[in-house]
This record gives structure tokens, sequence and C-alpha cells, in this order.
């Protein structure tokens, strides 16, 4: 038999008093149910909930007020990324701080670039970026020698995303790091400035022993577009990586000049058939099948 007994529905008010209650999943709970009608009691709750002792709804509360930009939540994750002893507070903060976009919080970030925990420091240089002070690029251009690789490459995108132009010397210098997902990520970035100046260095990272790093540097080069990069797009069709000699096949295409003609006819006789689909379609913008 079917039971018509209705179940209970929390009115907003209980739900506001559940944020007092001593089982952290209920006080979750009734974040949950009052986030989508922030009124400025409920918000006034929510603040108070900032100094909740459990971190899983202090992040509930976070997720629901940063979108507001509140001025007491800003000074709250402020306060946490300075002064937790909880490394998951404390990098959640930094994150939320990025999202927010508030540059009161510049200073505080600057110095977390240098906490102890590798997620804090990553955390930091992303929201950096994503904050966009150019007041940042010289403390992130000090990150790009931190021990973590991750970090390394946050601080890579942050300074790039901040000021494309600027950094190409730092970024070549990041070209000889010892991570290669660092290295590799350089080169894009390098290949985006569209910085002749850097062929040089992009020629030494053609010989990486990493093959997606030479890949990297081969859309590097193709970014150029400078008549520099023929002949070493020439020598990457006999690169080991099959995907190296595809994609410089695709860029002699796209350079036109006519002395990759005899290396591209020679490359249709490449084991691989992504390179000699490469090499075709390179060769047909040479008009020289036309009857």
């Amino acid at each position: 038999m079917i039971s018509n007994k209705s179940q209970s529905v929390k009115s907003r008010d209980e739900w506001i008093n559940e944020l007092g209650n001593p089982d952290w999943k209920k006080r979750i709970e009734a974040v949950y149910n009052l986030k989508d009608n922030l009124d400025p009691k409920v918000k006034s709750k929510f603040i108070e909930k900032l100094d909740d002792e459990n971190e899983n709804v202090w992040l509930a509360v976070v997720n629901a007020l940063r979108n507001y930009k509140d001025p007491e939540l800003i000074d709250s994750l402020i306060s946490n990324l300075r002064n937790s002893s909880n490394d998951e507070v404390r990098w959640h903060s930094a994150y939320f701080l990025g999202e927010i976009g508030n540059s009161k919080a510049m200073d505080v970030l600057f110095e977390a670039l240098n906490d102890s925990c590798k997620e804090v420091r990553f955390n930091v240089a992303k929201a950096l970026g994503k904050i966009g002070d150019k007041k940042s690029i010289d403390p992130l251009m000090k990150a790009l020698k931190d021990e973590e690789p991750i970090v390394r490459k946050e601080a890579i995108s942050s300074i790039n995303r901040i000021s494309p132009k600027k950094p190409v010397d730092h970024l070549k210098n990041s070209l000889k790091d010892e991570d290669e997902s660092v290295r590799s990520l350089a080169a894009i970035l390098i290949g985006k400035t569209k910085t002749v100046d850097a062929f040089d260095d992009l020629i030494g990272t053609l010989n990486d022993k990493n093959s997606i790093v030479r890949v990297s540097a081969v859309y590097a080069l193709d970014k150029l577009g400078d008549e520099k990069i023929l002949q070493p797009l020439i020598d990457a069709l006999k690169d080991p990586y099959w995907e190296v000699r595809s994609d410089a096949a695709a860029a002699l295409g796209k350079l036109g000049n006519d002395k990759a003609v005899l290396p591209l006819l020679d490359t249709l006789n490449d084991e691989n058939n992504f390179v000699r689909k490469s090499a075709l379609k390179a060769l047909e913008k040479f008009s020289i099948f036309k009857k």
C-alpha cells in the first residue's frame, strides 16, 4: 500500500537555522538550499559561515558568494591565503581570488608565490593571470624558476595572458627548462608572439630530445612566417617522429617557397601515411600538378 503521507519541506527560516547545525553535512545541505535566493539576510548568514570550522562548509559558502564579489568575502579569502595552516583552504582561496578578479588581493598573491605548497603557488600564478595586472609580470618571471614544473607552466601562461609580447626573452630561457612540458609551452607561446628574434632559439629546440617539444618548435616556426624558417623546416622533414615531419610539410606548403618542392616530392615516399598526405597537400599549393 502506497503511503499518502507528504514529506515535510523546510522553510527558508528553517534552512537558515540549519546553518548552525552541529552536523557539517546538514550545514552544507542548508547552504545548497539557500544559495539560489541570496537576499540580504541569507547573504549575511553566509558571510558569518566564512569562519566555519569545516572546510567543506567553507567551500560551499564561498562558491555561493563568489559571484557577488562581496568585500567581506574578498577580505576573508585574503586572510585565509595569508594565515590558514590548511593547504587546501589556501589554494582554494587563491583560486577564488583569481575568479573574483579583485586587484586588492595582489600583494597577498605575490607573497603566496613563495608558499610551501605547490598547489597554492600554482593557483596563485593562475589567479594573477586572470586578474591581468601588469604589476604581476615581474613576480611571475621569478616563478619561472619555481622548483615545480606545473608552477612554471602556469607562470608562463599567465605572463602570456597579461602581456603576450613583452616576455619573449624569459620564454627563451624556458625553452631550455628541464621539463619537456614547460619547453613545449614556451615554444608555442613564442610562436604566438611571432617574434623573429627568437628564431635561433627555436632552431635549437628543433633538436630537442622530446618529440612533442619538436612538434611545438615546428608550430612556432610556422607562426613566424619568415623565409629564415625554410631550411630548418626542410631539415625537419627527416625528423624521426612522424608528426614533426607532417607539420613541417604543412608549414612548407604555407611558406610557398619553390625551394621546398623537391624535398616535399621526396617526402611523398615517407613511410607514414599522414606525412605523405601533408606533403601532397603542400605540393598542391605550388600548382605543380596542373595539366
